[in-house]
Formats: structure tokens, C-alpha cells, sequence
């Protein structure tokens, strides 16, 4: 399921998930959880996706948010249980970014939000996530073929010594004094 976290105006991002075919239920940041008084992360509750989960997990999306709000957003989905991904490019989407399961950082993005994500989009658009994923499965699968040849390989070797150890016994070779 994708939603759309924006700074923008509800009305702006309503007309974005349209132009998407994206779902246009986007709603403003009023009745999101709050950020501890603290500031500190820790002090978030183990509750938030108890409390907020299933009314977050119900929209498509939150519009005029600030970056505390990205952060709980996708601090209750991971309470929740979900696997979260989340692309930004500013200074205000790294603390989201470094929550999430995998940050992406955009073309273009900031230095902050490049050293806070997971993968860094060298060209504009999507599609080069698809890429990348396309690419990591063929080394995965190169990796994985060279494995299984070097443990095959180790093991006629093992195999072989062991064979020539008991039809070939040392001790016929070995000179015997006297």
C-alpha cells in the first residue's frame, strides 16, 4: 500500500494522487500522533500503533505535515507490524528516512537526506529502483552459483583425500627401520 506524506497543501496533494490514480482520501496532519514534549525518539510510546495504527493505515495519505509527523507516520506503521519504505529529498524527510525499513533519497536531495537513507537515486524518476533491484538479484544469483561451485569443488577434494587415505594407506609408504 503507497501513501502520500507531504508538506503540501491538502488540495495540492489531493490532485497529485489523482494525476498517480493514487487513492485522493489525503488528509491533514490534525489528529496525528504528537512528538514527545522531550524531542527524544525514545520517548516515543510502544502504544503509537495501537493508538494510531488503524486510522493512519486507512488513509491514502497526510498532507501539511511536518518532518515529526512523517517520523511517527512511519514509526506506527513499524509498530504496527508493516514494512515501511519512504522516499524524500530534504532536510526535513531524514529523520523519516532513517526510521524507515529503507530510506530512498531522491536525485537532487539534500546532503542530509542522502546520509540518512538506505539508497541514493542517481538519475529523476522511480524506475531506477526497479533497476536496482534487477541488478542486486543478478549478483545475488552469481554470488550464490559461485557458492555452490567452490563448496562442491572443496568437497570432491575432501572426498578424494579420504578415499585415497583408505585404499592407499599411509603406513604402506612409510619406511620401516630395521
Amino acid at each position: 500500500d503507497v501513501k502520500m506524506v507531504t508538506g503540501d497543501h491538502q488540495l495540492i496533494a489531493k490532485e497529485m494522487a489523482r494525476m498517480l490514480d493514487m487513492g485522493t482520501d489525503i488528509l491533514t496532519a490534525e489528529g496525528l500522533p504528537q512528538f514527545p514534549a522531550s524531542g527524544d525518539p525514545k520517548d516515543i510510546p510502544e502504544t503509537l500503533g495501537a493508538q494510531y495504527g488503524d486510522s493512519i493505515a486507512a488513509q491514502d495519505g497526510y498532507a501539511q505535515v511536518h518532518p515529526e509527523h512523517k517520523y511517527l507516520i512511519v514509526e506506527t506503521l513499524r509498530q504496527r507490524g508493516y514494512t515501511c519504505a519512504m522516499t524524500g529529498d530534504g532536510v526535513n524527510d531524514a529523520p523519516a528516512l532513517k526510521r524507515a525499513d529503507v530510506g530512498i533519497a531522491v536525485e537532487g536531495s539534500t546532503d542530509a537526506a542522502r546520509a540518512a537513507s538506505d539508497m541514493v537515486l542517481t538519475e529523476p524518476g522511480l524506475s531506477v529502483i526497479v533497476d536496482a533491484m534487477l541488478i542486486a538479484r543478478g549478483v545475488f544469483q552469481r554470488m550464490l552459483s559461485f557458492l555452490i561451485y567452490r563448496v562442491s569443488a572443496t568437497l570432491q577434494l575432501v572426498f578424494f583425500f579420504f578415499i585415497a587415505l583408505f585404499i592407499l594407506p599411509p603406513s604402506d609408504y612409510i619406511e620401516k627401520p630395521g
